[in-house]
């Protein structure tokens, strides 16, 4: 393979990162074509994964440094859109969050509660540097008690983001993606707003996920004991059932026995009798008057339809939204739901050029808007004085509204097809977009247009303002690319970034309003997410999220016990800590690199066969045990395959030990082993203990005080101490009896006074740090540690009354009597109860006086 294709990557990517992808396509024999593929996709993952300056590190491959607690994260009240298997629901962040640290617990890393969510298959809807949402995996996510204001965000599109001021967005720079401090956003900064919702769709519901107390035989519903006519439980999401679906959320109304929807309009009524029937159910019309004008409703006798449509769309004006259904649906039921409900509410205005429509609900609203971004139409917000909620939908989007949704009423559908036919001039000729509009660019303009020889004055007015509307870069890309090709100038580099402007699935929104507002609602919430790190909201709007911690699998348990149980641990002397924890801080040589740290960290944590083995296989036929090695977690940790065989073989007697390609053979030494053996065999060595530091269980490296820690779970300071690296001058430990075996009383004393004051201080007192030195000084002072315990310091006591002042009084006082004990009454306690001067200070002292006596005369 010719060297030049190395080379042209030679600045794009690190030497190491080149040469292991070269050393990989080599082994494999990959040809030209498929060699440089391979190459352009370990660039773009490079590229997605650096880190910039100014950038807050974030999440690499899953494993990144950072600083938590940061105070950077939305509101409770921000919704988000989350795919939960394979399902889009749309949750509030807090009820999303709150439901899984209930459940699973968090751990607290400064002033902030973090829960790891690899085991669970979360997305959220993310951009990427080609500008294109695609679907991410949630890796954490994160809450904080915030007392101070919020920084809300409007856009001229009237979406709306209320977050941190230190929480972080993202705006396009040189043609790259970058984060942005809120507080450092400005007025007129365009802030990234998806306008396409990429879906993997599902072709059918079950009504019984929606209904209560119901029978299913032969795929028919039922409700016992009632006459309720039965419905299909499976419904196909198609064009029929989203045009019902979207005629109710506009003109229809739902109680506990009946659905009925009112229009006047023929091919509408069609529609929705279509449906019915195919349900198997029967309906009536009625034509009415109420006050304005005539109206026709159909009406649906169904129980178990009614039901339905309340729990899956609600009932009453301001209370209808989208079902959840709705947004995993196939494209074909989502374009019936719209067309539905713009036949019903929607109006089509040639002359004013939009389509519009409008709601009392704000979630339907919202949810409308969501729906059309399947169809990369972008609406826009609004509300009007009376509280109706609008959506306004420019008229160059009509050709897309026609091609995916149309209208089903003669005379919309007439006027759509004129807005349609309008468009093709806004594309082709001279237009101005006032809300889509691309910035973040420099000179690309200027130096197309100087390579290819068009007048930069052309140029020059959106180069020097740094933003063009989407419809010109279109008409722009096809100038430049006539030039080029009449001149015959390779400008395919600058094309392919406008072509990547013009066609990105998100809408650069620009902030109208900059307000903080007061928040007094408790928590703020964050989200982790890999690659460019961002995630939507309800609203639309692309944020950045800010938790970047370092984790491995079952990190949570760094959580540690706080409050009165921490306080009860450590006065109580109990010899183990529910939550041991040892703080390691490294050498000077090793602190400002994260890769250093990390590397220490692999050395602390105690590593088990089961983690480095991707499966542990039984070969019953030769009664053997296969084991498929994790090479790429070895070398991680840098375990050797000949350490490791030395290690098996150290500490598996009796066994077989072969060595393969990336796999190790156990085989017992019996002539005539049972399955059982191999199972026991199996488990075993799962637990073997392969490096580390015993008893460490779990590390987490962190960035504090500018310099990188490692915070561990488990408990043994002693071996921690010796590794290379480690600073054991500073390096801490919550166990005060590992403490005292280790370094001595004196540092046990100290332990105690440092774990009790940070107790006390998380919990927002204030107590003189005297009092604890004191308690301190009294649990150690005999050289050992005592607890302040009926068996510890108090059990030690020589009085009676001290003893009978603290707890069991009663058993002390009748033991006492029992033996005739007596008490000299020498210290504090006793002579408090009695009333009586303390045998200590100023009570200390007698004074005797001589006197002369005085002989009479």
């Amino acid at each position: 393979m010719a060297k030049s294709i190395y080379d042209e990557y030679t600045e794009a990517i690190p030497a190491k990162l080149l040469a292991e992808a070269r050393e990989e396509i080599e082994n494999a024999k990959l040809k030209t074509k498929e060699a440089e593929k391979v190459l352009k996709r370990v660039k773009e993952a490079y590229e997605s994964a650096r880190i910039d300056p100014g950038e807050a590190i974030g999440i690499i491959t899953a494993e990144s440094f950072g600083e938590p607690g940061t105070q950077m994260s939305i509101s409770k009240d921000e919704k988000l859109i989350v795919k939960i298997k394979k399902k889009i629901r749309i949750l509030r962040i807090s009820s999303f969050v709150d439901s899984l640290m209930n459940k699973r617990g968090s751990y607290k890393l400064h002033d902030t509660e973090i829960l790891p969510l690899n085991d669970y298959d979360f997305y959220v809807p993310s951009i990427n540097q080609d500008e294109k949402i695609e679907w991410k995996k949630v890796t954490e996510c994160s809450r904080h008690v915030y007392k101070q204001k919020l920084l809300q965000l409007t856009t001229a599109s009237g979406r709306e983001i209320t977050a941190t001021a230190n929480h972080s967005f993202v705006i396009r720079q040189a043609n790259k993606i970058i984060p942005i401090m809120g507080s450092q956003l400005k007025m007129g900064d365009r802030i990234p707003v998806m306008n396409y919702l990429p879906e993997h769709c599902i072709k059918a519901i079950k009504l019984t996920n929606y209904l209560e107390h119901v029978e299913e035989q032969a795929g028919m519903l039922s409700r016992p004991g009632t006459r309720a006519e039965q419905i299909p439980n499976k419904i196909n999401l198609n064009k029929e059932f989203g045009y019902f679906i979207g005629a109710y959320l506009s003109e229809g109304h739902a109680n506990n026995g009946q659905v009925s929807i009112s229009n006047m309009d023929d091919d509408f009524m069609l529609n929705i009798k279509s449906f019915i029937t195919g349900l198997g159910l029967g309906y009536k019309e009625e034509i009415n008057s109420r006050g304005f004008a005539l109206s026709r409703d159909l009406k649906v006798s169904s129980s178990l339809l009614s039901q339905f449509i309340k729990s899956a769309c609600n009932s009453g004006s301001r209370n209808k939204k989208i079902p959840d259904f709705a947004y995993s649906a196939k494209e074909e039921f989502v374009a019936g739901l719209l067309r539905g409900y713009f036949d019903g509410d929607g109006n089509f205005h040639a002359n004013r050029k939009l389509i519009r429509v409008s709601t009392n609900s704000k979630k339907l609203r919202d949810g409308i808007s969501l729906l059309l971004a399947r169809f990369r139409i972008f609406s826009y917000k609004t509300k009007d004085r009376k509280s109706q909620y609008w959506l306004l939908i420019p008229y160059k989007y009509a050709p897309l509204f026609l091609q995916h949704i149309g209208s089903s009423i003669n005379y919309k559908r007439a006027c759509l097809e004129k807005l349609a036919e309008l468009s093709k001039g806004f594309w082709n000729n001279k237009s101005q977009d006032y809300t889509d509009m691309i910035s973040g660019f420099d000179d690309l303009f200027h130096k197309t247009a100087q390579k290819t020889g068009m007048p930069t004055r052309y140029v020059n007015n959106f180069t020097k303002r740094q933003k063009i509307g989407r419809t010109a870069l279109f008409r722009y890309i096809k100038k430049f690319g006539l030039l080029a090709k009449e001149k015959n100038i390779d400008i395919s580099e600058e094309l392919n970034i406008m072509e990547r402007m013009v066609n990105s699935d998100i809408i650069w929104d620009k902030i109208t309003k900059m307000e903080y507002v007061d928040y007094n609602q408790g928590y703020v919430y964050d989200l982790s997410v890999p690659g460019l790190e961002t995630f939507t909201t309800f609203e639309g709007i692309i944020t950045h999220n800010t938790l970047n911690v370092f984790h491995l699998a079952g990190v949570s348990e760094v959580q540690v016990t706080q409050g009165l149980p921490r306080l009860i641990e450590l006065f109580d002397a109990r010899k183990q800590p529910s939550t041991p924890r040892i703080e390691v801080y490294l050498t000077k040589d090793n602190n400002k690199d994260p890769g250093s740290a990390k590397k220490i960290a692999g050395l602390v944590k105690e590593t088990k066969l089961g983690e480095i083995v991707n499966e542990f296989s039984l070969n019953l036929s030769q009664f053997r045990i296969e084991l498929t090695l994790n090479t790429k977690k070895m070398k991680e940790l840098s375990i050797t395959d000949a350490y490791l065989l030395t290690t098996l073989k150290n500490s598996l007697k009796n066994i077989n030990i072969k060595e393969g390609k990336a796999q190790i053979i156990l085989q017992p030494k019996t002539e005539q082993p049972e399955i059982q053996e191999l199972y026991q065999l199996k488990e075993k060595c799962r637990e073997l203990y392969v490096r580390g530091v015993k008893g460490i269980s779990q590390v987490l490296p962190i960035k504090k005080d500018n310099e990188f820690i490692i915070i561990c779970v488990g408990n043994n300071l002693e071996d921690v101490l010796k590794v290379d690296g480690v600073d054991p001058t500073r390096t801490i430990c919550n166990d005060i009896f590992e403490v005292y075996r280790v370094l001595g009383i004196e540092a046990a004393r100290q332990t105690i006074i440092k774990e009790a004051s940070e107790v006390i201080k998380s919990q927002g007192l204030d107590i003189d740090i005297r009092h604890i030195m004191l308690l301190a000084d009294v649990m150690t002072c005999s050289g050992g540690i005592k607890g302040i315990t009926r068996e510890g310091i108090t059990g030690e006591k020589e009085s009676v009354l001290a003893k009978a002042s603290f707890e069991t009084p009663i058993k002390h006082l009748i033991s006492a009597s029992l033996v005739g004990e007596k008490d000299t009454l020498n210290s504090v306690i006793e002579n408090v109860m009695l009333n009586q001067e303390i045998p200590i200070g100023t009570g200390l002292p007698e004074l005797i006086t001589k006197v002369k006596s005085h002989e009479k005369k």
